[in-house]
C-alpha cells in the first residue's frame, strides 16, 4: 500500500508542477492568480505557492518510492 500511496503522490504532484511550469512560460501574468475558483484552502492559493508546493512534494514521493523500492 505504501508503494501505491508514493508512487500517486509523485506522479499528481509533478503533473500539478508541469502544469504551474507550463502556465509560467505561456501566460507568466497568471501566477499571481489563484489555483481555482474555489474560496477555500488549498484552492485559492496562488499559482505559484501551489507549483513549489507540488514541486518539493514530488521530490519527497520519488524519495519515498526509491526508498521503498529498493527495500523490496
Amino acid at each position: 500500500m505504501f508503494h501505491a500511496i508514493t508512487l500517486t503522490v509523485f506522479v499528481f504532484s509533478f503533473l500539478t508542477w508541469s502544469y504551474v511550469v507550463l502556465i509560467q512560460v505561456t501566460h507568466p501574468e497568471w501566477l499571481d492568480a489563484p489555483f481555482s475558483h474555489l474560496a477555500f484552502p488549498p484552492f485559492d492559493w496562488r499559482l505559484d505557492d501551489v507549483g513549489m508546493m507540488a514541486f518539493a512534494l514530488a521530490a519527497t514521493g520519488f524519495l519515498l518510492w526509491q526508498i521503498e523500492r529498493k527495500d523490496r
